[in-house]
């Protein structure tokens, strides 16, 4: 009997913790807003290519004028940077400009999730959009 209770109960674990891995990845939506957009110049301070979305962090400057420093923004993960031709080793720099358009934080602390980003060179993409076909690297948007 305790034989068949040990076993009903690892196999118990074993199922309630089979679903877990899928359960763990976020909606995006769960912790940003995303009826609204903030548009920014924001200095690259850090990246962290890391899956399944890579962390950026900068220094924004707002529409008002005002600097939020070293504020993390979650962008697209590793394969859909390359996609759109960009990867750890050129494109994004520490140090440069771009202009960012993201979802802010629902907590409204500074940060928040990346939809558009324009580099310095003026090339554009969204993350809305990362099929490499269908967003011109000359093009912005």
């Amino acid at each position: 009997m305790q034989l068949k209770l040990a076993v009903t109960a690892a196999v118990g674990a074993a199922l309630l913790s089979a679903g877990l891995p899928a359960s763990a990845h976020h909606a995006v939506q769960a912790s940003v807003d995303i009826t609204r957009t903030i548009e920014a110049k924001a200095t690259l301070t850090r990246i962290d290519w890391i899956n399944p979305h890579t962390w950026m962090r900068f220094d924004v400057t707002l529409p008002d004028g005002t600097v939020q420093k070293n504020v993390m923004i979650e962008s697209l993960g590793i394969n859909a940077f390359r996609q759109v031709g960009i990867d750890s080793s050129r494109a994004l720099k520490v140090g440069e400009v771009f202009t960012i358009v993201y979802f802010p934080n629902r907590t409204g602390m500074p940060g928040g999730f990346m939809t558009r980003m324009t580099l310095p060179d003026g090339r554009s993409f969204s993350a809305e959009n990362a099929d490499p076909g269908a967003v011109p690297k000359t093009a912005t948007q």
